[in-house]
C-alpha cells in the first residue's frame, strides 16, 4: 500500500534522484526543483510516494495560488524504475482524498500535449478536459461528487 510522506532532510536526497525516463525530461521538471520552488508557494504541498519504506516517487499538489476553489496537482511522478504497478493511479486516488479531507470538490491538473501516457491516466481516473491551455500544456479537472 502507497503512501504519502514528507520530504525531509532525511530523504531529499533520494527523492531528487529518483529517475525518469530520457524521452519524459520533456514533461516534468527536476524533483529537486520542485521541492526549491514548494519553499516558495507556501499552499504547495511536497509530498514523496512510498510503497512500505521504499520511496518510488514524488508529487507535489495543493489550493491553487490563483483560484481558492481549485485544488492542483502540479506535479507528478513515479520512478522509472517502479512503473506499470498502478502507483500513478494509486497516488491521484490519496490526492483525491486529500482534496477532498481539505474541503476541496474540484481537482486541476495541466499535462503537456504530446505526454499521451499521463492523459491517458487521468482520464481513467475521471478527469475530464475543456480543452484549456496553460503555458502549452492542456487543463484537465476531476470534480469530486
Amino acid at each position: 500500500m502507497i503512501s504519502l510522506e514528507n520530504v525531509t532532510l532525511d530523504n531529499w536526497n533520494e527523492c531528487i534522484n529518483l529517475k525518469l525516463y530520457d524521452e519524459e525530461k520533456v514533461f516534468i521538471c527536476p524533483n529537486v526543483y520542485s521541492i526549491a520552488e514548494a519553499q516558495f508557494y507556501p499552499k504547495a504541498v511536497s509530498k514523496a510516494i512510498y510503497d512500505g519504506e521504499q520511496m518510488i516517487g514524488y508529487t507535489m499538489f495543493g489550493e491553487d495560488e490563483d483560484n481558492p476553489n481549485l485544488f492542483f496537482i502540479d506535479r507528478l511522478m513515479i520512478s522509472k524504475d517502479y512503473r506499470s504497478k498502478g502507483y500513478a493511479f494509486e497516488t491521484i486516488q490519496l490526492i483525491i482524498k486529500e482534496a477532498l479531507k481539505n474541503g476541496f470538490n474540484l481537482i486541476g491538473t495541466s499535462i503537456d500535449l504530446k505526454n499521451d501516457k499521463m492523459q491517458s491516466l487521468v482520464k481513467k481516473v475521471g478527469f475530464y478536459t475543456k480543452n484549456e491551455l496553460d503555458d502549452g500544456e492542456i487543463i484537465f479537472y476531476y470534480e469530486i461528487k
